[in-house]
């Protein structure tokens, strides 16, 4: 728990100026991002690279990130070649702080940032093609954006995807204090590092917990993979997916424990999900994804299938063994 979560803090109309959105423009990071402030949606709406027709993606960044930082600067360009008007939303200045307060912060950042797309609504965004991704901190600070969305238009936007959401400051709070499938049309979650910076609830529609959710392979076949690297995992994981569609198949399982323990492949027959932008919307619940140790990590239909899983079958080791050793 974080010490003044409950009270979330006010941010001058000054400071606003510092909350902004930057458009990516050709699918190149070296291209240069036309930023607009709080107060320049109105302009942002006329930008020569949007493009209303088009689903539009903006990616929501975690403890300390900007836009010109590698996970906005590859995310960006990946969208924008699948034909996404694509939004960076920095909240930087916000979060440059210690993570407490940065948490804090985006109780209100998120409710400010809704404000900035019920103006774009206006001139028009449509929120049905709308999809947030956020990272980390930014798995709940979209939580917020869409809440306030949702309560001052009475529409849902269309899709959160949170990859490894964080769970410092949020997991023992409910539903109105942090991310839940309540919060759009569609939410999906990347799960990697559940124990630690992420969140062990299945807060969403589609839950996905890699290789159990807690702990990842390290790239390098005898090298543990850290909490971060764990936690960012979920980022690379998305990447992949999008760039390989219908290639990361998981398993439902019938409890976040289950899929801890990798005790779900005795379904018979297996519900499956893709991780991706074709998740099935309507195939709801705990889904265990194996995945391999380098990237791109798919294992396609062989994910399914007990013999290929990373920890036991490649290193030979007992559940127990291979969480103490990662």
């Amino acid at each position: 728990m974080s010490p003044g979560t409950e009270t979330p803090p006010y941010i001058s109309p000054t400071d606003l100026k510092q909350l902004s959105i930057s458009v990516q423009g050709k699918a190149s990071i070296l291209w240069p991002k036309t930023k607009y402030n709080y107060y320049q949606m109105k302009e942002l709406s006329k930008d020569p690279w949007i493009d209303w027709r088009k689903p539009t993606m903006m990616y929501v960044g975690g403890f300390m990130d900007h836009p010109q930082y590698p996970f906005a600067l590859s995310i960006g360009v990946l969208y924008k070649k699948l034909g996404y008007n694509v939004f960076l939303l920095d909240t930087n200045p916000f979060t440059t702080v210690a993570y407490p307060v940065a948490a804090n912060n985006m109780r209100t950042i998120g409710k400010h940032a809704a404000e900035m797309l019920i103006t774009l609504t206006k001139y028009g965004l449509d929120p049905k093609k709308l999809e947030l991704v956020g990272l980390s901190l930014g798995g709940q600070t979209m939580s917020f954006i869409a809440k306030h969305y949702k309560q001052e238009t009475g529409i849902k936007i269309s899709r959160l995807t949170g990859l490894d959401p964080s769970g410092p400051c949020f997991r023992n709070l409910g539903p109105n204090d942090r991310l839940d499938e309540s919060d759009a049309d569609f939410v999906d979650l990347i799960n990697t590092n559940i124990d630690v910076y992420g969140m062990a609830a299945p807060v969403g529609h589609v839950n996905f917990y890699v290789n159990g959710g807690e702990f990842q392979p390290g790239d390098l076949f005898w090298a543990p993979c850290d909490v971060f690297c764990s936690h960012i995992r979920a980022f690379t994981i998305w990447i992949a997916a999008l760039l390989n569609p219908n290639s990361f198949i998981a398993m439902k399982c019938d409890s976040v424990q289950e899929a801890r323990n990798k005790d779900c492949y005795d379904k018979n027959p297996p519900v499956t999900n893709v991780v991706g932008l074709n998740t099935n919307k309507s195939v709801h619940g705990i889904f265990y994804l194996a995945t391999s140790n380098n990237f791109p990590y798919f294992m396609g239909l062989k994910g399914l299938k007990k013999e290929y899983e990373f920890y036991d079958s490649k290193l030979n080791l007992s559940k127990r063994t291979s969480l103490s050793y990662f």
